[in-house]
């Protein structure tokens, strides 16, 4: 039997047209249609012009829909009307500045939503073909509580709202401070939580760039902030733990020496006498003899 070719073109279940493949977005998981939408490219960006219309889309399409996606792409299109002239033109009313930044907002999320911190895939139609009720679908989300992992509440030993998670990861950075370095003061302790703090920060920071929810200078800006904290002489003047530096001529020494007392010490290893020392010293009992001052 000859195995089946996969086609080339497809129906969108909207315009009802027969098109190429290369006219639909992919869609990784939605097996009965190729791997692609049900609409396609061009329906798509005729019909969706708000947050609504995307919804819809996304239901239509098997796509999970998050809120924080739509904010994500929000932000990427404020950056974009800034230099719109009819957006920033000072009669354009704020109806049409509403439609010009949603319509740009739904443009930016065409672009963001196949990537894989975004996709999703969620499967809408039930076993008799029909779509779920998209309504109740909502309704069962917004009615779901946080789970454990991504609720936040105030934490008054790290001053702020964590999720569980997050305090995990606090308490394993200051546990290798504290491994690492003498936190013998309440100020140094404050400190090391502190830059824990900016830490988590910076690896949340991170995330949020490789998803496309902020930019990659508002990570650096993040990360320069741990890398001055960490670096800063609050650190630099604790004292290690015993054992931290392997040896007087250890890289870890020369290191600790340098962040401390910005120079380094005279290494201070004697070495017992051999048959060498013994011969210089006979031969300067010979010099001082004949009257001859000086070592060899």
């Amino acid at each position: 039997m000859a195995s089946q070719t996969k086609p080339t073109s497809k129906l969108c279940v909207k315009c009802q047209r027969v098109l190429p493949l290369t006219e639909f977005y992919p869609n990784k998981q939605w097996v009965g249609q190729w791997y692609k939408d049900a609409w396609c490219k061009e329906c798509a960006d005729k019909l969706c012009t708000d947050k609504e219309s995307l919804m819809q889309y996304c239901f239509e399409n098997n796509r999970g829909w998050e809120d924080s996606y739509w904010d994500t792409a929000i932000k990427k299109a404020q950056y974009i009307v800034s230099t719109d002239p009819i957006y920033v033109k000072p009669h354009t009313s704020a109806k049409r500045r509403d439609a010009i930044l949603s319509k740009t907002a739904v443009r930016q999320f065409f672009g963001l939503m196949n990537l894989n911190a975004f996709y999703k895939f969620e499967d809408h139609i039930g076993g008799d073909g029909v779509y779920i009720d998209m309504g109740q679908i909502q309704k069962e989300k917004k009615d779901k509580p946080e789970t454990e992992e991504v609720k936040r509440t105030y934490n008054a030993k790290w001053g702020g709202n964590f999720s569980k998670q997050e305090i995990e990861k606090l308490e394993d950075t200051y546990a290798q401070y504290a491994e690492d370095f003498v936190l013998d003061n309440v100020n140094i302790r404050d400190y090391a939580r502190k830059v824990a703090k900016a830490s988590l920060n910076a690896d949340i920071a991170e995330d949020r760039m490789r998803r496309g929810e902020i930019s990659a200078s508002e990570y650096k800006e993040a990360q320069k902030i741990f890398d001055d904290l960490s670096k800063s002489s609050n650190f630099a003047a604790c004292r290690r733990q015993p054992g931290q530096a392997s040896g007087l001529g250890s890289l870890g020494e020369i290191i600790m020496r340098l962040e401390i007392d910005k120079q380094l010490r005279e290494n201070g290893f004697t070495f017992p006498e051999d048959d060498i020392d013994r011969i210089v010293h006979d031969f300067e009992h010979t010099y001082t003899a004949c009257g001859i001052e000086g070592r060899l």
